[in-house]
C-alpha cells in the first residue's frame, strides 16, 4: 500500500531531491544568468525564478495535503485523490526539468563558453 515503509521513505527522499534541485537551479544557474549583461539571459533567469516560486508554492500545498513532514508520515485518506495529485505533481516537476534543459542549460553553457573565451 502507499503508506508502507519503503514507499514512505521513497516519497520523502523524492521530496528532498526536488527541493535540493530547485534550490540548486535557483542559486547556481538563475543566479548566474540574472547577473549577466545579456538581457535575454537575465530575462530568462527572471522568468525561471518566478516559475520556481510558483512551483515551490504548489509543492508546499501538495505536501501539506498529503504528509506530515515533521513526523515523516504520509496522511492518505483518499487514495485515488492522492494518486491523481501525485501524478500531477510529478508532471509539473518533469515539465520544470524539461524547461530547464531546453532553456536554462543552453544559456549557462553559452555563458561558460563566453567566460572561457574571455580568459583565453
Amino acid at each position: 500500500m502507499c503508506d508502507a515503509d519503503c514507499a514512505r521513505q521513497l516519497f520523502f527522499e523524492y521530496v528532498g531531491m526536488v527541493r535540493q534541485h530547485m534550490e540548486t537551479v535557483d542559486a547556481k544557474f538563475c543566479g548566474r544568468l540574472i547577473q549577466s549583461q545579456d538581457l535575454t539571459m537575465a530575462n530568462t533567469a527572471d522568468r525561471g525564478l518566478s516559475g520556481s516560486m510558483e512551483i515551490k508554492r504548489i509543492f508546499a500545498a501538495y505536501l501539506k495535503d498529503w504528509c506530515d513532514e515533521l513526523k515523516r508520515e504520509l496522511k492518505i485518506a483518499d487514495h485515488d485523490a492522492f494518486v491523481k495529485d501525485t501524478n500531477q505533481m510529478f508532471g509539473l516537476v518533469l515539465d520544470c526539468i524539461q524547461h530547464e534543459t531546453e532553456n536554462l542549460y543552453p544559456l549557462i553553457q553559452r555563458l561558460e563558453e563566453g567566460a572561457g573565451r574571455a580568459a583565453a
